[in-house]
């Protein structure tokens, strides 16, 4: 079976302001780099916008608004280099307000109900570092085992959007054991995902 081409990236930046695509769009022209790619969200906020500039040959930066979501985040991406630091650096030292690690794991605690918790969840997940941190994971293992199966299934999102590789056993477990339907089949996809993107494997 054909291996799909590596992408690798940084970690995902999410900003503090949902609607800062604009402040981005600024900075990177100040820098000059061409924009590679322009997909608007799509109506009612159903799919993600995504815009792309080439940093430098081969090395991307990504802004991506979800409206669902209520997020917005900065990633780089290279299909040729691991090397990201950097271009990482640009990120963090752009002036730009980004999220902290305690911003994200304290909106998950903080939540006031099921539907916050989710998408605190997801948000956690998707801005995550790259190798696994105990913060996050304490909250992931906690939340799959939540009362709540809408807030379990969060959990598996935001473990699939974390890519670390000791959670494929949990994943594993999860869609053996879980006691609905909907978790275990989302459990059992996103572990199958895992398996597919040889998530731990040089």
């Amino acid at each position: 079976m054909a291996r799909h081409p590596v992408t690798h990236r940084s970690r995902r930046y999410l900003l503090r302001d949902p609607d800062g695509g604009e402040m981005v769009a600024r900075l990177a022209g100040s820098q000059g780099w061409e924009k590679v790619v322009d997909i608007p969200v799509k109506r009612f906020g159903s799919e993600p916008g995504r815009v792309s500039w080439e940093m430098a040959q081969d090395i991307f930066l990504t802004h991506v608004r979800d409206r669902k979501l209520h997020t917005s985040y900065l990633v780089v991406t290279s299909r040729v280099t691991g090397e990201l630091d950097p271009y990482e650096a640009w990120i963090t030292a752009g002036g730009l307000s980004l999220c902290t690690d305690g911003d994200l794991i304290r909106a998950v605690a903080e939540s006031d109900d099921a539907k916050e918790k989710c998408r605190a969840l997801v948000r956690a997940g998707i801005g995550a570092p790259l190798h696994p941190d105990n913060r996050y994971s304490r909250v992931f293992i906690e939340s799959v085992s939540d009362a709540s199966s809408d807030v379990r299934k969060s959990a598996i999102t935001a473990i699939g959007y974390a890519e670390w590789p000791p959670f494929q056993e949990l994943l594993h477990a999860i869609a053996q054991q879980d006691p609905d339907g909907s978790v275990r089949s989302l459990a059992k996809r996103m572990y199958a995902a895992f398996d597919e993107a040889e998530v731990g494997n040089e």
